[in-house]
């Protein structure tokens, strides 16, 4: 990616893109790394860091004797970011570091005239709290649980929301911002790509979106695969239960996974993610009741893994949404059961969770949806 020579005819602002991009996704670095890796010449590397510094986007995080370390500015805010889930929404601040800051939350509520109302607020208090460098208002994005033209920002379906057909750049058209927006599983997998080795090598990654509801992302070539109707990998709407005419999400979604166990006992907490740190200590004491549901669960994921191995052949698969330890907690277990079902040099594939723990790795894809936009604009 670093190592191509750019054409001629628009090197300059190519090549600033390239700097500024290679310092989003690795930090802080002297300029003889930029020339090391870029394989741009001294002179242009110095020249072009310079002037980025002028501009507010690259700042000199430290001296030394010999170098200065250069870093993308950490005050300059590109993007407020609301993380719409079923039960609740995360407001965040992203900075053009690839860091971000979280605001607020809120309840989402059912009715998106509220919602509005509360994305009004909450922006009101992100700009509060930021300072915008240099009058550059950052973009305003969604990441949204459901299918969505992510070129017009129009939501198509969310339907364990009950939002359906919403324009949201018309919508919010009146704040004078950009404004962008996609589904939840493709800005998780957009943030891998981002910041993931291992998701950058494979030519063929998915990432399997567990929450409330449950959704998939394909990259092809390191390019996000949407499908003709924006819906490509929504895994979560296959029937795996012919006879029943059931989904994998009814199987797998956290939600219901938490339904099933409080039907033997009351799991402590509010938020779908309190429960299911609760179910998870009850586990982990060895409670025969959650144990077989769980493991029941574990099972079914097994199942989808292989036929998401089978049918795409990936070499990284990623997991992650609500809960980002799921591998880390069971992959022993999952990664049992599916050597019983699966070809095993088929199975040769990397079963991971998501590298983003503390938040919703959506939210972090959403600020590098406005990244990504910001660098077009790089001149």
């Amino acid at each position: 990616m670093y190592l191509k020579k750019l054409n001629p005819k628009s090197m300059k602002s190519e090549n600033k893109r390239m700097i500024l991009r290679y310092l989003i996704e690795n930090g802080s670095q002297s300029r003889m790394d930029i020339v090391r890796k870029t394989k741009l010449a001294q002179s242009a590397v110095w020249r072009i860091t310079e002037e980025l510094i002028e501009e507010g986007l690259l700042e000199i995080s430290t001296r030394r004797k010999r170098a200065t370390i250069v870093a993308p500015t950490k005050s300059f805010m590109t993007a407020v970011v609301f993380n719409v889930e079923v039960s609740e929404t995360t407001v965040a601040m992203g900075f053009l570091n690839g860091s971000w800051k979280v605001v607020k939350r809120f309840s989402t509520p059912k009715v998106f005239e509220e919602f509005k109302e509360e994305v009004r607020s909450s922006l009101q208090e992100a700009i509060k709290i930021q300072q915008v460098v240099d009058g550059k208002l950052p973009k305003l994005v969604f990441s949204l649980p459901g299918m969505v033209n992510n070129e017009k920002a129009f939501l198509i379906h969310a339907p364990n929301i009950g939002w359906k057909h919403i324009d949201f750049r018309k919508e919010f058209e009146d704040l004078g911002m950009e404004i962008l927006a996609d589904n939840d599983s493709n800005l998780s997998l957009l943030a891998e790509l981002f910041f993931s080795q291992d998701v950058k090598k494979s030519k063929t990654s998915f990432f399997l979106y567990l929450s409330e509801g449950v959704g998939g992302a394909i990259s092809l070539n390191r390019n996000i695969a949407r499908g003709e109707n924006f819906a490509a990998g929504e895994i979560g709407h296959v029937i795996i239960d012919l006879n029943g005419s059931r989904e994998v999400e009814e199987f797998l979604s956290i939600s219901k996974l938490i339904e099933r166990v409080e039907k033997l006992v009351q799991l402590k907490g509010k938020t779908p993610k309190e429960k299911f740190h609760h179910l998870l200590h009850l586990w982990l004491l060895g409670d025969h009741g959650v144990k077989k549901v769980v493991e029941e669960y574990l099972r079914h994921l097994a199942v989808v893994l292989r036929n998401i191995i089978y049918f795409l052949n990936p070499g990284v698969i990623i997991l992650g949404g609500l809960v980002n330890n799921l591998w880390e907690t069971f992959g022993f277990f999952v990664k049992t059961e599916l050597q019983k079902i699966t070809d095993e040099e088929i199975a040769k594939v990397i079963i991971r969770d998501t590298v983003f723990k503390e938040v919703s790795p959506s939210l972090v894809g959403g600020n590098v949806l406005a990244i990504e936009s910001f660098l077009k604009s790089v001149n």
